[in-house]
C-alpha cells in the first residue's frame, strides 16, 4: 500500500481492513475530509469517467481478487460526526452503528439500539436499508444528504421520496451518500442500556463469534428464512474447509484470513446452486462483491 498524499493512498488493501479479511486492490483510494474534497476531485473529468466504488467499515463488501480500478472513495473528517439538532440527528456516513447506538444511549436517545449489534457504517446502512430485530434504518430516517457526482451539487431527498425496501436503501447511480438526518426520542438510559444488551446476547447466542465473517450472506425471500433453506440443501462437506458455513448459523460462513476473494464468491454460488436445485429459489446475495 502506498501512500502519495494526505487525499490518496494507491493500491489499497482491502483485504488488510475487510471483516471477512479478504479482498483484491483498490488501485486508487481517495480519502474524503469534506465537501470540498469531493467538488474538487470530481471537478475531474478524468476522475467522473471511471467507475465508483465507495468503501465504508468493508464489513459487508468484498472485492474480487483482481482488484478494483477505477475511483475508491473513503470519507472521514467531517463524515465522522453526530450532530444534535432541536428536531433532528445529522449523522455522518462514516459513523459506525455500533458508535451511534452508544452515541444515542449516552444522550438518553431511544430508537437506535438495534444498531448496536450491526458492524457497518451508517452509509452502507442507508445503501442497503441495513436492519435487524424487525427493525430497519428506514424507520428512523428523515432524509439523505447526497453528493450528485454528474452535476457536483449536494442534494437533500425525504425519505417519503425514496422507495426504500427490504435490505434496498438508498442505491441511486452516480451519488454518494453524506450524511443522513434522523429522528430524535427521548427514553430511559436504563431501558435503553437493557434492549442494546439484550440484543447483543441475541447475537452471541445465534450468531459465530471472533472469526472472519461478514454477517448474513443472502437476503432472506420472501416469507422463507435464508438459513432453513441452506441447511437443508447441503451436506456437511459445507461446514468444513477454509471456506466453510457456521454450525451456529447456516447464513453465515467462516473463513481463513487473506484467503482468495475468488473461492468465496465460488463457495457462495455452490451454495445458490445447492439451494436452487433442492427448493427452485435462487438466494440473493446480501454480501455486496465487487468485480
Amino acid at each position: 500500500m502506498t501512500q502519495e498524499n494526505k487525499n490518496l493512498v494507491t493500491n489499497f488493501s482491502s483485504a488488510k481492513y475487510s471483516w471477512l479479511k479478504s479482498g483484491g486492490i483498490i488501485s486508487h483510494l481517495y480519502k474524503i475530509y469534506n465537501q470540498i474534497d469531493l467538488s474538487t476531485l470530481f471537478s475531474r473529468y478524468d476522475i467522473k469517467a471511471k467507475s465508483l466504488l465507495v468503501i465504508g467499515n468493508l464489513s459487508n463488501t468484498l472485492i474480487k481478487d483482481e482488484g478494483f480500478k477505477g475511483v475508491g472513495i473513503k470519507l472521514l473528517g467531517d463524515f465522522t460526526n453526530v450532530q444534535i439538532n432541536s428536531d433532528h440527528m445529522l449523522v455522518g456516513s462514516a459513523v459506525l452503528d455500533n458508535f451511534l447506538s452508544k452515541f444515542c444511549f449516552q444522550k438518553g436517545i431511544s430508537g437506535y439500539e438495534f444498531l448496536y449489534t450491526i458492524p457497518g457504517s451508517i452509509g452502507g446502512n442507508i445503501f442497503m436499508n441495513a436492519g435487524c430485530y424487525n427493525q430497519e434504518i428506514k424507520d428512523k430516517l428523515i432524509s439523505v444528504i447526497y453528493f450528485d457526482i454528474n452535476d457536483n451539487k449536494v442534494y437533500e431527498k425525504n425519505i417519503r421520496e425514496l422507495k426504500f425496501d427490504y435490505r434496498k436503501g438508498f442505491q441511486k447511480t452516480h451519488t454518494i451518500i453524506l450524511y443522513g438526518k434522523f429522528k430524535i426520542s427521548h427514553g430511559d438510559q436504563k431501558n435503553i442500556k437493557k434492549l442494546m444488551q439484550e440484543y447483543e446476547g441475541i447475537r452471541n447466542y445465534t450468531q459465530p463469534q471472533k472469526v472472519n465473517c461478514c454477517g448474513s450472506i443472502f437476503k432472506n425471500p420472501v416469507n422463507q428464512s435464508a438459513w432453513k433453506l441452506i441447511k437443508s440443501s447441503i451436506d456437511e462437506t459445507f461446514y468444513n474447509g477454509p471456506i466453510k458455513l457456521s454450525k451456529t448459523h447456516s447464513n453465515f460462513f467462516e473463513n481463513d484470513p487473506y484467503i482468495s476473494a475468488n473461492s468465496i464468491d465460488l463457495f457462495i454460488s455452490k451454495i445458490q446452486k445447492r439451494v436452487k436445485e433442492k427448493h427452485k429459489i435462487m438466494l440473493e446475495k446480501e454480501l455486496r462483491i465487487i468485480d
